[in-house]
């Protein structure tokens, strides 16, 4: 069984010259962090059974492949457990510079072999949950999935602040004050991915990190073949990192 699995606005980078004038910023994204979300999850799976392990470790917008797109918590809820659950390792972690976003890419096994991926979400306590899950199957097994690689992408530098500009107005009579508890709005993406190119009848989606430096791409053709793709800002631009296209069963 298959492992199974929100949308960006596309920015050009800053000048350099900006961007050299702006103070550096230490990465505080974790891999270990992503590593021990996946192995909780698989180790839940095993032990509460599949879907179980699904639907408590996914935020409630989460969306996964049947293999069309639908909400998560939708298709799982009610759904019986298989007698075996899968099992999965990840061989490579992505995240964002400010940890609010990663990615982590494996290799599964349980009738048959396979890769998966999952896009996870850091929460307001700290602790990851996955919002887009997918895999595949291989014909044979995942290569170099006996090691785990992780990337933290770079940190864009940071505008000064201008510590004699006013603070900002307070809101008119009646509207209620910003949640302070509410997560920051998402800043621009730290550099340009390919412009998103529609095509008749496919469902397509772009996602990305609080802060930009991290960005994904999950498209379903109009016959079930996926399409996966996955940028991590690096050495002054977004570098496509992981690119996969699962061919339709009725395609293939």
């Amino acid at each position: 069984m298959k492992r199974l699995i929100p949308f960006a606005l596309l920015a050009l980078a800053l000048p350099a010259a900006a961007q050299e004038s702006r103070p550096a910023v230490t990465p505080i994204g974790n891999p270990s962090a992503l590593i021990a979300a996946e192995s909780g999850f698989a180790r839940a799976a095993r032990e509460k059974g599949q879907w179980t392990a699904f639907a408590a470790t996914a935020t409630d917008e989460a969306e996964m492949f049947v293999p069309q797109r639908v909400l998560a918590k939708v298709w799982l809820k009610g759904r019986a457990n298989l007698p075996q659950a899968v099992q999965w390792q990840p061989s490579t972690v992505w995240i964002s510079c400010d940890g609010s976003a990663g990615v982590t890419f494996g290799a599964f096994q349980g009738n048959g072999t396979g890769w998966f991926s999952t896009v996870w979400q850091r929460q307001k306590k700290g602790d990851y949950k996955w919002v887009l899950d997918q895999g595949g199957d291989l014909a044979a097994p995942l290569a170099g999935a006996d090691f785990i690689t992780g990337k933290v992408a770079d940190c864009p530098p940071r505008p000064h602040r201008n510590p004699l500009a006013d603070d900002p107005p307070p809101p008119p009579k009646g509207q209620r004050k910003p949640d302070k508890d509410a997560p920051p709005p998402p800043r621009p993406l730290a550099g340009p991915i390919p412009v998103l190119v529609a095509v008749p009848g496919a469902d397509s989606k772009d996602g990305r990190s609080i802060d930009g430096t991290l960005a994904w791409r999950s498209t379903v053709l109009p016959g079930g073949t996926r399409e996966w793709t996955v940028w991590l800002w690096q050495d002054g631009k977004m570098n496509e990192v992981l690119k996969r296209t699962e061919i339709a069963k009725n395609e293939g």
